[in-house]
């Protein structure tokens, strides 16, 4: 036992910085440590292994709340994966690591490590029908995927667990006004239940641009009508001209005419105009 303890408390409090020898040398940080692979720890703990699952599920959140918002340097990142993705073997049906392991990897784009996280939860809890719902999420929200989103979102709601709504989640992947809706929905259903501060932050960041996105929606048509007209907005203020009263930002950046005519939220627009010379550059450059 005093084998496993010492193991596990090797592995979360991290006392020994390394470089991952299949990596590029990088130069150690002094607070990143080398993180076994779950064989080797599970040949170590000797049948204890849901004791060291939860040291390291321990260290793992202590060091995103550390280091979330302070540090920018992917190491650590890519550390958090590890360990979050190590747990999961140790103790395969914990549900915490992957309902909240899961949300942390994604509040730190790393987006593919979250996706195996819920992958390897919804094969080994199959009774649970957030976690392919979840990875579908992240085809949704991250990767504006709707086809992928909904063959998982499928596979949730024909769980016995899952909620009435997936259905018609699964069901609104055809329209983008439903594929909003359905992220909306998700997001706030995660907010009632996240308590992480990091984890919180990104998904009301998520939660604000889709609801930004939603209200553009509304108006969307009759702003570049308008412009097709010859008499295009100049102020946010003019949609009460079209019949529209101009709601609080949720963005809250303010609320500007894009250049196509469309009232939008003031970074939105930026986001618009750099998408727009993207894909003008690879027309160009075929």
């Amino acid at each position: 036992m005093s084998v496993v303890i010492a193991l596990g408390a090797a592995v979360a409090a991290a006392a020994q910085p390394a470089s991952d020898a299949t990596r590029v040398v990088r130069t150690a940080d002094e607070q990143l440590y080398f993180v076994p692979s779950a064989a080797g720890v599970k040949v170590a703990a000797s049948g204890f292994e849901e004791l060291v699952a939860d040291l390291m599920w321990t260290r793992a959140v202590l060091t995103f709340g550390d280091r979330y918002d302070t540090d920018h340097t992917e190491i650590w990142r890519e550390w958090i994966s590890s360990m979050i993705l190590v747990v999961s073997e140790l103790d395969p049906r914990w549900r915490t690591p992957y309902q909240y392991g899961g949300g942390m990897l994604r509040a730190i784009q790393q987006v593919d490590e979250a996706d195996l996280v819920f992958e390897r939860c919804s094969e080994r809890l199959p009774e649970f029908s957030w976690c392919p719902f979840a990875r579908g999420m992240n085809d949704l929200l991250e990767r504006d995927d709707p086809a992928g989103a909904g063959r998982w979102l499928e596979i949730a709601a024909a769980r016995p667990d899952a909620p009435r709504w997936y259905s018609s989640a699964a069901a609104a992947m055809k329209s983008r006004a439903g594929q909003r809706r359905a992220g909306l929905k998700y997001i706030q259903d995660q907010l009632e239940t996240v308590t992480n501060p990091a984890v919180r932050a990104s998904l009301e960041m998520q939660y604000a641009r889709l609801s930004h996105d939603e209200l553009v929606s509304r108006w969307e048509a009759a702003c570049r009508a308008r412009l097709e007209a010859g008499d295009p907005l100049t102020d946010p203020k003019q949609l009460a001209e079209l019949g529209i009263e101009l709601p609080a930002d949720p963005r809250g950046d303010g609320w500007i005419v894009g250049a196509d005519g469309v009232v939008r939220d003031a970074t939105a627009e930026q986001e618009r105009k750099r998408r727009a010379r993207q894909a003008e550059w690879k027309l160009i450059h075929r």
